[in-house]
């Protein structure tokens, strides 16, 4: 009994957890929209600008020459600050690129998670 228990509760923990992360871009995309626009998401904004600048994140893997034209991403920020999901208007090397870059990183604590990042690319 203890264990079908135990067994149930880490099974609703986990359904939890997947609950929140989004399936796809337009839905990372409505959550995004969601989002409070206070104090606190733009004071986290400038953090993770900071961050991601000394880390030259977005150009140490050379993605901007992986393809052209305007796109969007977001990137699912949990409350650790990891990246753990990735979400980009379409499908290129630069997208596929910027994934990898991307996925696992762990930037400053968001203000709440999870958080999502919205880049506007060009």
């Amino acid at each position: 009994m203890i264990r079908s228990t135990s067994l149930a509760a880490a099974l609703a923990l986990s359904l939890a957890a997947s609950a929140q992360s989004a399936k796809d871009f337009a839905e990372a995309n409505a959550r995004a929209d969601m989002q409070p626009k206070d104090k606190l998401t733009s004071a986290y904004a400038r953090s993770w600008e900071a961050f991601n600048n000394e880390q030259h994140l977005d150009d140490r893997d050379g993605c901007y020459d992986k393809g052209q034209g305007d796109l969007t991403q977001i990137l699912e920020i949990d409350a650790s600050g990891k990246v753990v999901g990735y979400f980009a208007d379409k499908d290129d090397g630069r997208t596929r690129c910027w994934k990898s870059t991307y996925l696992g990183v762990v930037f400053p604590a968001p203000p709440f998670d999870p958080f999502y990042y919205r880049m506007k690319m060009q």
